[in-house]
């Protein structure tokens, strides 16, 4: 080694760990070797030492650069191999991603539903409900005691369950007659109250909300499965765990099916009073399209489009299903969707009447059907009321009760 190697490497005071790391790559470059790590804590060399202050970090820092450097070697190694390892490391990443994607998601969800069915202020009549119902009695509009019974009132709640929108065998039949089709301008449960003093066994359909079990049925809501809550026990079938975590979000194009519910209250052209004897009532909630694309007709008139029809054409041949897979020989249906939901009334007044035609009409040797099918769909243009007028009733009426042509369906269910 030269005198002037020798002249930089003497110890002639205290050098730094700066200056040492500084020697190594210097003499690296040089010689193009790995120079040797020099320990100044296990050598005890004259000119050598470090100030107390430094040593800790400076070791800490030296093995957390040797450690990254050792795993970029390693990187580059499998990488050269074949990648095997990189893309492994790839796929865990996004799979990592992906979960913590999805839990921010329900996390999210989760808190939104709380928010909108739990902290709102539960309006002064739904407390009424809730309070008859836990209680189990209440004071009827004419002052007299009701009680409930609470064996049937609980067993409707534990026999609910709800269907995927799986396909369900309809029982053939020998000869049946052609089910009784009206459009009435009435409340539904009214309706399927008369149809069933008439003998009949009725279900109604509760245009349910997918995401949030009677959507503001607690603020008193005007929708319809706000007046159903507000009348019935039904949001211990939907709004109570763990029904609710099982049941929601309501399947695309399935249902919940809500056996024997109690109804204690009157409708709303009574004032909602209390009833003097209770009644019960099974339900089928199943939610609509919410705002479906639209598209315009030969007419320009916006209806639904060819992917919204199909999807609309399966949930009302599921509710049908569902109700005669219970038993029920009569069914009150509404405006699916059309008012707040933005579903063309014509569309889809034009798509049950396909249905009904194609599918569910009498005769020999076919699927069973119901004795009647009745839309009960309140025409709000034609009373005092705070609700945005609609000609619901009035589209309903023109295309249910309008001769029907036969198409090319005919006869089959997809």
């Amino acid at each position: 080694m030269s005198a002037t190697m020798r002249q930089d490497f003497t110890p002639s005071r205290p050098v730094s760990m700066q200056q040492k790391l500084l020697q190594q790559q210097q003499l690296q470059q040089h010689y193009n070797v790995k120079p040797i790590t020099i320990r100044t804590n296990s050598m005890n060399l004259p000119g050598f030492s470090q100030p107390r202050s430094q040593s800790r970090f400076a070791r800490i820092l030296q093995y957390g650069q040797q450690l990254a450097n050792k795993v970029k070697r390693y990187h580059r190694i499998r990488t050269r191999r074949g990648g095997y390892e990189s893309n492994w490391y790839r796929l865990t990443a996004a799979l990592l991603i992906l979960v913590t994607f999805f839990a921010i998601t329900r996390l999210f969800s989760s808190i939104t539903s709380f928010r909108f069915s739990r902290s709102s202020r539960l309006g002064p009549r739904m407390a009424e409900t809730l309070q008859a119902v836990e209680s189990l009695s209440y004071i009827s509009s004419t002052g007299s005691v009701v009680t409930l019974d609470k064996d049937k009132l609980y067993s409707g709640v534990r026999r609910s369950k709800q269907y995927q929108g799986s396909r369900i065998r309809r029982q053939i039949m020998d000869n049946q007659k052609d089910p009784i089709i009206r459009v009435v301008n009435a409340d539904s449960l009214d309706e399927a109250l008369r149809l069933k003093r008439q003998g009949y066994k009725p279900i109604v359909l509760d245009m349910a909300n997918r995401e949030f079990p009677g959507g503001d049925y607690r603020a008193d809501g005007t929708t319809q499965e706000a007046g159903l809550f507000l009348r019935t026990n039904l949001y211990q079938c939907l709004d109570t765990e763990p029904r609710r975590s099982e049941f929601y979000p309501l399947p695309s194009q399935g249902a919940v099916y809500c056996p024997n519910m109690v109804v204690l209250r009157k409708s709303s052209q009574d004032k909602n009073e209390f009833m003097d004897r209770p009644e019960w009532m099974s339900f089928l909630a199943m939610a609509p399209l919410r705002n479906p694309p639209l598209v315009p007709n030969q007419a320009n008139e916006m209806i639904l489009g060819d992917r919204a029809t199909i999807i609309t054409k399966k949930k009302i041949q599921n509710m049908f299903r569902i109700a005669l897979d219970n038993g029920h020989d009569a069914i009150v249906l509404s405006a699916f969707g059309c008012g707040r939901l933005h579903n063309p009334a014509e569309s889809v007044a034009n798509i049950f009447k396909e249905v009904i035609h194609t599918n569910y009409m009498g005769g020999v040797k076919k699927g069973r059907t119901f004795g009647e099918i009745v839309f009960a769909i309140t025409d709000y243009t034609s009373q005092d009321s705070d609700l945005p007028a609609n000609h619901n009733y009035k589209t309903f009426k023109e295309v249910i009760e309008s001769p029907y042509i036969v198409g090319e369906e005919e006869g089959s269910e997809s």
